[in-house]
């Protein structure tokens, strides 16, 4: 079954409010196997959520709007629906009462617009709803099934849980859903692309999304079947496939993040790590130290954003410095070796870079990192070229430095190779 989602409120058009109902709306309905095709938001005014119905009506079965409920004069969800619908709206007096008996209840004075509220579409079902004051409707017109759920998220919320997922389930408008979520490091969207070029072929029935993050690229799989036996195979089949052919660049699954990755290899092989920080200013440290039970592993963390301080808390020789330059290579080799020998960990990190937006130069540009490596099998650094946002740059620096433990601990990458 195809649905499409309308939110509805000026507030999501001119930028002032994030559109988290859309989202949620489009997950929940996802993992319950019913295909989001279209999302659309418009603002209130009647005629532009009456096209959008319109538009809605004739591609999705089920439509799902959100927004415009409330008693003010901006809120005209309702009247819309109504005319779309033909249906007259009615006042109710059993829901009036209910919203007296809420505006008591909370010790305040019940105003006549609220009166209001308590008028709704004769053709309409009426959602309840236990948290506020706005009740939710849905019609069913020409197998379509379309709900009407106030913006307010809590009471947003509470609707789908309870009243429009059973009400498609018991419909037998759903299939079964099930997706996968890979996190990847250390590899651009297009190379990925090309390592696993193919898929497509062997498992037509699995979308594949590449969804590039600042943390790495995501892969998104998700597949709709009949039961969930046949989704679950065709799943596992096809992580296998692509595993075979990225697997050093996969981090994890679901909602795992680079941090914890890297703490249960650290916990798990019973190592200590220390790390020195220069253009990600401490957030390396802030990752690690994320993850509950980082006292197990992590011993120190050093900010040395200046010249002076390299040289002054990790004994970077000044000969490099004024040689090399305090981003290189060379910097991040003794930034990674001192913390490490002065930590007296078994691991020591380093990262140094320009993370603009100014400071670049054309031999060193904005976006230009060296991350370091130390244990006691020797040093190893890698060079990165990312963009020119700040906040960017220091995310992406921040990861490239624990995926590069990553890779150490679990072979992929030799010292001294």
């Amino acid at each position: 079954m195809k649905a499409e989602i309308i939110t509805i409120g000026e507030e999501l058009i001119n930028g002032m409010t994030t559109n988290t109902n859309a989202s949620y709306v489009g997950r929940r309905l996802s993992e319950s196997g019913i295909e989001v095709r279209w999302m659309t938001t418009v603002g209130d005014h009647i005629p532009d959520i009456k096209d959008a119905l319109q538009r809605a009506f004739e591609r999705a079965a089920a439509i799902v709007l959100t927004g415009g409920l409330g008693p003010t004069h901006d809120d005209v969800t309702k009247k819309a629906v109504a005319q779309f619908f033909h249906s007259n709206l009615v006042f109710r007096e059993d829901l009036y009462n209910r919203i007296v008996s809420y505006f008591d209840k909370r010790g305040i004075p019940i105003a006549e617009i609220n009166r209001e509220q308590a008028e709704v579409p004769e053709e309409a079902g009426v959602i309840e709803n236990e948290i506020g004051t706005a009740v939710g409707l849905k019609f069913e017109k020409e197998k379509r099934t379309v709900f009407v759920l106030p913006g307010v998220p809590a009471e947003m919320k509470k609707m789908m849980e309870e009243s429009v997922l059973p009400s498609l389930n018991q419909e037998g408008r759903s299939r079964v859903q099930r997706s996968l979520i890979l996190h990847t490091a250390g590899i651009a969207e297009s190379e990925l692309y090309h390592r696993v070029k193919g898929f497509e072929d062997q498992f037509p029935e699995v979308k594949l999304a590449f969804l590039p993050k600042t943390t790495g690229v995501v892969m998104r799989l998700t597949i709709f079947g009949s039961s969930a036996d046949y989704c679950e195979d065709r799943l596992n089949r096809s992580e296998t496939y692509i595993r075979k052919r990225v697997d050093q660049y996969i981090l994890g699954s679901g909602e795992t993040t680079i941090e914890e990755v890297v703490a249960h290899l650290l916990l798990k092989n019973h190592l200590t790590l220390a790390v020195a920080e220069s253009c990600t200013g401490g957030l390396v440290a802030h990752k690690l130290t994320n993850v509950p039970g980082s006292s197990g592993y992590f011993i120190q963390g050093l900010i040395c954003y200046s010249n002076a301080s390299k040289i002054r808390l990790l004994d970077v020789p000044e000969k490099i410095l004024s040689i090399h330059g305090a981003v290189s290579g060379e910097t991040a080799y003794a930034m990674a070796e001192a913390v490490r020998c002065k930590s007296g960990t078994d691991i020591g990190i380093a990262t140094t870079g320009i993370a603009g937006p100014t400071g670049g130069t054309s031999k060193k540009p904005v976006g230009l990192v060296y991350v370091g490596y130390s244990d006691q099998n020797g040093v190893i650094t890698e060079k990165h070229q990312f963009m020119k946002s700040r906040l960017w740059n220091k995310e992406r620096s921040a990861v490239a430095v624990l995926d590069l433990v990553r890779r150490v601990i679990l072979d992929y990458v030799k010292i001294g190779s």
